[in-house]
């Protein structure tokens, strides 16, 4: 995997308190806010599917043949139960 540099600016006050966390769990600043920012991106790749998944579902005609075809699924598969 490759890296590339990126400049930000921060408020003083972020820049401290990322400093001292990154301190505190032993990671160098660059790891953390690169995980931090990778754990950002990832939330906001979820919450778009979510939002394309709930367009669909405003469709009334899409969400009842969703429905049915979930229905279709349910029925044709057999599920074991647990004894818990």
């Amino acid at each position: 995997m490759g890296y590339a540099k990126l400049s930000v600016t921060i408020p003083d006050e972020t820049y401290k308190e990322i400093k001292e966390l990154a301190s505190r769990k032993h990671m160098k600043v660059s790891h953390l806010v690169s995980d931090a920012l990778a754990e950002m991106v990832r939330k906001m790749s979820e919450q778009a599917i979510i939002e394309r998944i709930n367009t669909v579902f405003e469709d009334s005609h899409a969400a009842e043949e969703h429905r049915l075809m979930g229905q279709m699924i349910a029925e044709n598969t057999e599920v074991e139960e647990l004894p818990w």
